[in-house]
């Protein structure tokens, strides 16, 4: 089961972010009318990007996306193909809706890959689904504090652990696996209020 651009943009939404067209910019070839359309189709709370929307990926190297997605593979049930695509268009509405998260994510990639490097020798996505694991188990990631401004590994925890499992599980594939395919905001979804009978 694969995680697309568009389960993205319901993530953002469901977080309360308005899901950028212009996110095209970041994944290739794709024009922004069609971006636009997808959006559209998405969200009724999706709105254009500005022109000056950034086109790096978070850390300014293609190895961070590269480390994120290694990271979702891990997190997410087997059955499901975390994409590029779908990563990286998460990961560019939560930037661009509060820009210190780019620095957070510098920063985690950087205390992951010391961590995988001291249990297996190597940066974090360039290990096996397996030593990945073992990276994961022989630390406090995922099982740890999770704190915004804690220490290195908590603040792993909050900002790239917790991040990607919130995207995961608020998208319609992660939703419609646990039974929560109605995110806040819309019918049956926490937060959302019906309209009163005049």
């Amino acid at each position: 089961m694969e995680l697309s651009r568009r389960d993205a943009l319901a993530a953002l939404s469901a977080a309360g972010i308005a899901a950028t067209a212009g996110c095209s910019s970041l994944l290739g070839d794709e024009g922004t009318e069609t971006a636009a359309e997808e959006t559209d189709e998405a969200t009724a709370t999706a709105t254009d990007a500005p022109t000056d929307a950034p086109t790096e990926t978070p850390a300014d190297e293609a190895s961070s996306m590269d480390t994120m997605v290694a990271l979702a593979e891990v997190l997410y049930p087997s059955e499901v193909e975390p994409t590029e695509s779908f990563v990286q268009t998460y990961l560019y509405g939560r930037i661009y809706a509060e820009e210190a998260y780019a620095g957070e994510v510098d920063s985690g990639i950087e205390t992951l890959n010391g961590l995988a490097n001291d249990e297996a020798g190597d940066d974090f996505h360039a290990l096996s689904a397996d030593e990945r694991v073992s990276v994961i188990e022989n630390t406090d990631l995922r099982t740890g504090d999770s704190v915004h401004d804690g220490s290195d590994v908590e603040r792993v925890n909050y900002h790239l652990v917790d991040e990607l499992l919130f995207a995961f599980y608020s998208s319609p594939v992660g939703g419609e696996m646990v039974g929560t395919q109605n995110p806040r905001g819309f019918p049956g979804g926490y937060g959302y209020s019906p309209p009163l009978d005049q």
